[in-house]
């Protein structure tokens, strides 16, 4: 029996086919995990679509590793669909829930994003914690995916988490990208580090850690006009989520 799951993300709409021996599982384990994406038949669902993303599951036990590796080819076709359309960006986010200011926070994986939404979302609304979507009017397209959690013990696979079972806030319904500050996560750091980079160091920065830039009209200047209203790009080196997280609050408050 084949599962069939609707997800609007990104701007986009992507059906995932569950098959397998425990596709009723794997179907019942994304809506958990999915919850902020699903979508019934056509309802709300953008007029861009990705192609479907199939997932199998045979063996109860490898639960955890479908789910991860499902999160991943969602992530990398809705992201395919939308090259050459929006200015997308290895960054999480997050939005004032009445304002729709919104911070976008870019690092590479595995550098504490996802740690950092945890803490943010609580108060701010979650936009993603893996990749800023941008139209050209400078809103954020909202990719409001599990969040792929560590286990305590550090072994085996991450869980692919709900933002609603993490009780994170829903999202404002037009967010706009209003400050850009890049993440540089070092042990050594005591306590915060903040500066202020200069346009065309920002440029680079920015550039390194996007998706498919080349294939926009006009890429640099997308990426300008982005500083220009979102700036100055600031780097903020932190050892802990703890020690950063006072310092974005107040920066998303600051927004214009």
């Amino acid at each position: 029996m084949t599962h069939v799951l609707r997800l609007s993300a990104l701007g986009t709409r992507l059906d995932v086919h569950c098959t397998g021996e425990r596709a009723d599982l794997l179907a019942t384990s994304m809506r958990v995990a999915w919850s902020r994406c699903i979508v019934e038949g056509d309802e709300a669902a953008p007029t861009k679509a990705a192609p479907p993303v199939e997932a199998r599951l045979d063996d109860q036990g490898d639960l955890a590793r479908r789910l991860m590796l499902t999160t991943q080819d969602i992530t990398r076709a809705l992201i395919g669909a939308q090259i050459g359309r929006l200015l997308m960006l290895h960054a999480g986010a997050v939005s004032d829930p009445a304002t729709g200011r919104s911070l976008v926070y870019v690092a590479p994986g595995g550098t504490g994003k996802t740690t950092l939404t945890r803490r943010l979302g609580q108060r701010f609304g979650y936009l993603t914690d893996e990749t800023v979507g941008i139209d050209k009017a400078g809103v954020i397209l909202p990719y409001p995916k599990p969040l792929s959690v560590r286990r305590p013990d550090g072994l085996g696979p991450k869980d692919e988490v709900s933002p609603d079972t993490l009780g994170l806030e829903p999202a404002h319904p037009q967010p706009r990208a209003t400050r850009v500050v890049l993440l540089d996560r070092r042990p050594d750091v005591a306590g915060l580090e903040l500066e202020e980079i200069p346009f065309m160091d920002a440029l680079f920065a920015l550039t390194e850690q996007s998706s498919s830039l080349p294939r926009l009209d006009r890429p640099l200047h997308r990426l300008a006009e982005l500083i220009d209203a979102a700036g100055p790009v600031l780097r903020v080196r932190y050892a802990e989520a703890s020690d950063v997280e006072a310092e974005l609050t107040r920066l998303i408050g600051d927004a214009p």
